[in-house]
């Protein structure tokens, strides 16, 4: 896998410049992308937003991953970092959210491998003086999911998984560690989105999913000056989901129609 170079620039923080987001993640932020964006927008405004998006379920950071005939590379080898060099405007503030870490344990991809793949991140997005949000992985195995469980969820999401329970674990708390100790100035980790989750431990519970996903649009949008705090509404992420259901079968598996230009 080949990483483009990281650009030094110089910015500054102006009210009145347009913003530039980046969402990062897997199937969690595929099925409320759309609310999500349509959310910001509307709390941002009159002030421009623009997106960058790389996601789908089972995605990986470092490894390539999905679901049926949809597979997507990874996150890290997208091309969303050169789409980035391309569509920033200058003074442009950008904000960057990376969430759903966990798929690529499943794949097989060592902690070192992970957490190498994230410090990448931090270091690209950090020369365009970027804030960071990241959440943290919100299972503990060994609280959370007895193995037997485990291994039923490992036969439905990963049927070719060849990690144990006791390494999943022990790699999730070695990731966590990580980044958790990565919080500075321009790096918020969000770590308490375990309670939205569903009883599968892996994506939110579709009764709380609209409350998640405010609360993080609530974390991205709290040092502008908005009119209003940030609300998903449940129409918002009802249509997400089925946007998603549409994009996977049309544009990921069919190719019938094409990805947009925010899409990577």
């Amino acid at each position: 896998m080949s990483f483009p170079p990281p650009l030094t620039t110089s910015t500054k923080d102006q009210a009145e410049n347009p913003i530039l987001f980046i969402f990062l993640g897997a199937s969690n932020l595929a099925r409320s992308l759309d609310g999500l964006k349509l959310c910001i927008k509307k709390c941002m405004l009159p002030r421009e937003t623009f997106f960058l998006h790389a996601m789908g379920p089972g995605r990986g950071y470092v490894s390539r991953g999905g679901i049926l005939n949809a597979v997507y590379s990874p996150i890290l080898d997208s091309g969303i970092f050169e789409a980035l060099r391309k569509k920033r405007i200058k003074n442009q503030q950008i904000v960057a959210l990376i969430t759903d870490i966990g798929n690529d344990i499943m794949y097989g991809a060592s902690p070192d491998k992970i957490i190498g793949g994230l410090q990448y991140l931090y270091n690209f997005l950090d020369t365009f003086e970027t804030n960071i949000f990241i959440t943290s992985i919100p299972v503990d195995l060994e609280n959370d999911i007895s193995e037997l469980y485990f291994n039923i969820l490992r036969k439905i999401y990963f049927p070719n998984s060849p990690v144990s329970y006791s390494q999943a674990s022990n790699n999730i708390k070695s990731i966590n560690q990580f980044i958790l100790e990565s919080s500075s100035q321009r790096i918020s980790v969000i770590d308490d989105m375990k309670p939205f989750y569903g009883i599968d431990k892996i994506h939110y519970s579709i009764l709380k999913s609209q409350v998640a996903w405010s609360h993080i649009a609530e974390k991205l949008t709290a040092s502008f000056n908005i009119n209003f705090a940030p609300e998903l509404k449940a129409s918002e992420v009802a249509l997400s989901m089925v946007n998603n259901i549409s994009r996977i079968l049309l544009t990921d598996m069919l190719g019938i129609k094409k990805k947009t230009n925010e899409t990577f």
